[in-house]
């Protein structure tokens, strides 16, 4: 049976627009491939080829600067095909396009949604919150949040409000991840007060709540969770909740009521389930079945309470006595940092060697990086590190140390629901305290920590000493000109006297939000801003020291080290360094560094990450 003529005539136009595409001839593709899309649209169950035109399509399109009509393009080959990953991956790419405007196309969000479902969300929030401002009657339920206390009730009541409560996109946003937008903040903020006033508004005759409107009032609880309850509330609100906290304790040997699981859903809005009396035998009863709205955050607070019987566990390797890591280290008692959620994707493990490579092809190793090697974590935290390197490269003996015995149970109970936890020697250390330690490693890391030490350049002596010569030392540290808005809240804090006291973080963060310090309004482009944790660690940390790259660079003379490459930079500041600095292509040489941030002084916001290496013997 002879193919249709038509078919004969797309395969053709189609080979030769992706000759084109090859060959980097993008209008002359596009011209071939518009009416080629637009009539095989008609016949594409009966065109094999039509997914890979509509990929190319999509590609030309990006290629020419079409980014508007590539995003559209790449959400209809995600219709055809939700499971293609390389049509999600470009999808991605497009979200963080700056100029890129979203369709407000219900077809779009649900393919967005899908996309999103699958990746970790972080590095996404706020272009999905751009594209549920797309969308026209989120935006005016928005609109409404702006009202007074009654006119966002009566909103509510009245079924105002649903564009927003039933938007899936932003479920889940709230039950995953960071929103980092002012906007959103205080609309959020605006909501769950009008939720919790019109929930108590009779005590004796709760509203009557549909499942739609169940499942988003536990993902703002979620959120607040996430957040570690960083909004502000006001006495109304305090005292309404004060109200439904002694409904909750006089209810407590009932927990299975359906009354006593709505109350505590509107009590999660504000607090922690685990700040009630007796959590424990509340929320690790077996014969209690919570409801499917309620079941994602009581796990988390399963999870905590078990964090607490591991904290038990864990083994002390030095004593601490310096005072600042004492303050230090009570500050991650209270806050684990960071509570990540995301499991780090299992790569295909390689060696060490080919690993630090990628980061620094010119780096010259020892024929020890292409077996097992031994790291060090100074500073691991809640354990996303240690987690991370294990699942990408060849290990064979990793130490991983903290002050914080709350953050190395949050380690620990991760590495145990990852299958690892035989392969991390998770350890309570001060590394100021690590004179004579007898190990010696290849690979050391120290992110975000030397710059908390009361002498930083001494904690660092101390790890240059455990490293192995010919070794590779990976240090974060903050930058003094990405950091002066910090510095700023924090002197402002000095000068007040304010302490790190949840209330007080609070109330800062609120009159941030509502401007009332026009000198700290970049903080809210800082993703910890939205997290009460996160914002202790961002201005209230005991101690703190920022670098300029000439301080640094006679630092790493004073210890011998090598300067290899600069980390964890975003593509795009990568790309500018090499327009930049061409003769430069590993970005080796620190001097052009510095030059590079006197003209982007928030290049490194999120640190600098140095790739530092000890001599060979």
């Amino acid at each position: 049976m002879s193919r249709d003529p038509i078919f004969i005539a797309w395969d053709a136009a189609f080979a030769d627009a992706s000759l084109a595409i090859r060959q980097q001839r993008y209008a002359q593709a596009l011209a071939v491939l518009r009416p080629l899309i637009g009539d095989a649209a008609r016949k594409a169950k009966q065109w094999p080829p039509y997914r890979h035109a509509l990929a190319g399509y999509a590609l030309a399109l990006y290629r020419h600067g079409e980014v508007n009509e590539a995003l559209l393009q790449q959400s209809r080959l995600l219709l055809l095909a939700p499971n293609d990953a390389e049509a999600r991956g470009n999808l991605l790419l497009l979200l963080q396009t700056e100029a890129i405007e979203f369709p407000d196309s219900a077809e779009f969000r649900r393919v967005l949604h899908g996309v999103l479902g699958q990746t970790e969300l972080s590095d996404y929030a706020v272009p999905a919150c751009r594209a549920l401002l797309a969308d026209a009657a989120f935006r005016q339920a928005l609109q409404r949040l702006r009202g007074d206390d009654a006119e966002v009730v009566t909103a509510l009541r009245k079924g105002r409000l649903r564009p927003l409560l039933q938007a899936p996109l932003l479920q889940l946003l709230l039950r995953n991840t960071l929103i980092p937008q002012p906007d959103f903040e205080l609309a959020l903020r605006r909501l769950r007060k009008a939720l919790l006033m019109h929930y108590t508004a009779d005590p004796h005759r709760p509203p009557q709540t549909g499942k739609a409107d169940w499942d988003f009032i536990a993902a703002l609880a979620q959120y607040q969770w996430l957040t570690e309850y960083a909004y502000a509330e006001d006495p109304e609100e305090s005292q309404r909740l004060a109200a439904l906290a002694l409904q909750l304790q006089a209810g407590r040997d009932r927990p299975a009521e359906p009354a006593w699981q709505a109350a505590l859903t509107y009590f999660a809005l504000y607090r922690s389930g685990l700040d009630l009396a007796d959590s424990r035998s509340l929320f690790c009863q077996s014969s209690v079945s919570w409801k499917p709205h309620l079941q994602a955050l009581v796990r988390e607070w399963q999870a905590c309470l078990r964090e607490r019987t591991l904290a038990a566990t864990v083994e002390r390797l030095t004593d601490i006595a310096d005072p600042v890591s004492e303050q230090v280290r009570r500050q991650y008692e209270e806050h684990p940092f960071p509570r990540w959620r995301q499991d780090p994707q299992a790569r295909q493990v390689q060696s060490a060697g080919q690993w630090l490579r990628g980061l620094a092809p010119d780096l010259a190793l020892s024929a020890d990086f292409d077996g097992d090697i031994a790291v060090l974590t100074a500073g691991c935290g809640t354990g996303l590190e240690p987690i991370s390197l294990t699942r990408q490269i060849r290990i064979g003996r990793y130490l991983a140390l903290d002050l914080s015995r709350a953050s190395l149970s949050y380690a620990l109970r991760m590495a145990g629901e990852l299958g690892l936890r035989d392969r991390i020697d998770f350890k309570q250390a001060d590394l100021t305290r690590l004179d004579g330690y007898p190990e010696r490693f290849d690979l050391i890391t120290a992110s975000g920590v030397l710059h908390h030490l009361a002498e930083p350049l001494h904690g660092w002596r101390i790890l240059c000493n455990l490293l192995k010569p010919g070794g590779v030392m990976l240090v974060s540290l903050y930058s003094e000109a990405a950091r002066r808005p910090v510095a700023a809240a924090r002197q402002l804090i000095a000068a007040n006297g304010w302490q790190a006291e949840p209330d007080r973080m609070r109330q800062l963060r609120q009159a941030i939000l509502a401007g009332d310090y026009p000198e700290l309004a970049p903080l809210l482009q800082w993703r910890d801003f939205y997290n009460l944790g996160m914002f202790r660690d961002l201005v209230f940390h005991p101690c703190e020291h920022r670098y300029t790259l000439p301080q640094i660079a006679a630092q790493l003379r004073q210890l011998n080290l090598r300067f290899i490459a600069m980390r964890g930079l975003p593509p795009a500041l990568n790309a500018l360094y090499h327009a930049d600095y061409p003769h430069d292509p590993n970005g080796s040489d620190l001097a052009n560094w510095a030059s590079f941030e006197a003209r982007h002084p928030n290049a490194f916001r999120s640190m600098y990450g140095l790739l530092l290496q000890k001599p060979p013997p």
